[in-house]
This record gives C-alpha cells, sequence and structure tokens, in this order.
C-alpha cells in the first residue's frame, strides 16, 4: 500500500506542476498547432465552435450522472465538478484508451494541460477540471474514482459511444 500510496502522490505532484503552468486559455487549435504542438487528426479536424458541453459532479462516493451517451467524431468539453468534501479522481478505465479519444487538452482555472493522453484526473474539493476531447471509437468505456474505498461505495460509471 505504501508504494502504491507513494507512486500516486508523485503522479498528482507532477500533474499539478503540470497543470499549474500558466498557458493561454482554450482558444483555437490553431494556436496550438503554432505552439508545435502535435495534435490527433480528429481534435484538428472538429468544429470547436460547434463543442458540446457535459457536466459530471463528482458527489462524495458517486459520480452525477455516472452514465453518459457520446457520439462518435463530436467534439466535446466534459466538466468535471467536484461537490464532495474530499479529493476525488476520474480514473479513465477504458474510457481514456488513445484509441477511444483523441484528447485535445486538460483545463482549469490554473492552467492548461495539452497530452496525447491522460490515465487519470484529480480533483481537489470545490475545484473543476475540464476535458476537452473528440470521441474515436464506438463501444461502452468504463471510469472509477480510485481514492481508496470511493469505488467500493459506488463512484463508478460508464461512457457509451455510438454513430
Amino acid at each position: 500500500w505504501d508504494a502504491y500510496q507513494a507512486a500516486y502522490e508523485e503522479t498528482i505532484r507532477e500533474t499539478a506542476t503540470l497543470v499549474g503552468m500558466a498557458l493561454p486559455s482554450p482558444a483555437l487549435c490553431a494556436d496550438d498547432e503554432q505552439q508545435g504542438l502535435k495534435l490527433h487528426p480528429a481534435v484538428v479536424a472538429a468544429d470547436w465552435a460547434q463543442v458540446k458541453e457535459l457536466l459530471i459532479e463528482l458527489a462524495d462516493h458517486n459520480f452525477e450522472p455516472n452514465e453518459l451517451t457520446l457520439k462518435r467524431g463530436v467534439p466535446y468539453m466534459l466538466r468535471l465538478k467536484n461537490t464532495g468534501s474530499t479529493a476525488h479522481d476520474m480514473v479513465g478505465g477504458t474510457f481514456f484508451g488513445r484509441d477511444v479519444i483523441a484528447l485535445r487538452m486538460v483545463n482549469s482555472r490554473v492552467g492548461r494541460v495539452t497530452a496525447d493522453d491522460i490515465s487519470s484526473i484529480y480533483i481537489r474539493p470545490k475545484n473543476d477540471t475540464e476535458l476537452w476531447f473528440v470521441p474515436l471509437k464506438t463501444g461502452v468505456f468504463s471510469f472509477v474514482c480510485s481514492i481508496p474505498g470511493h469505488k467500493e461505495s459506488g463512484m463508478e460509471g460508464q461512457v457509451r459511444i455510438v454513430d
């Protein structure tokens, strides 16, 4: 358990360092390309002016809603809002797979991270984070909160991606 906890805390510190970088707000993909970032073709081709906004609240021991249905090829901004009294995370399970979604960025009030993929998003109480992405693959994909005891208390869900 100690090794798991130490590795988890190190991942959180690294993520916090990345998120803490003062990066520009989520404007256009052209800005990202001008900065030399390589974006997935689905992210570049998406019409971000037509982004669909969704919300999942991370309450104490549940995601609300805990099921989403998304359309393949459509750009989404998923706001993860921690309304609980403790920290939570959203671990992608199968949902954060590189072949499942094309990630544009993770955005919060302290900054933005642009990456090819992520494995989890950690959110402190009363904070929120945006996940900008395009679904690539149809199917049913899972996510959970990996904080000890949270999944066992019901903090898990699924995303259905359809054509």
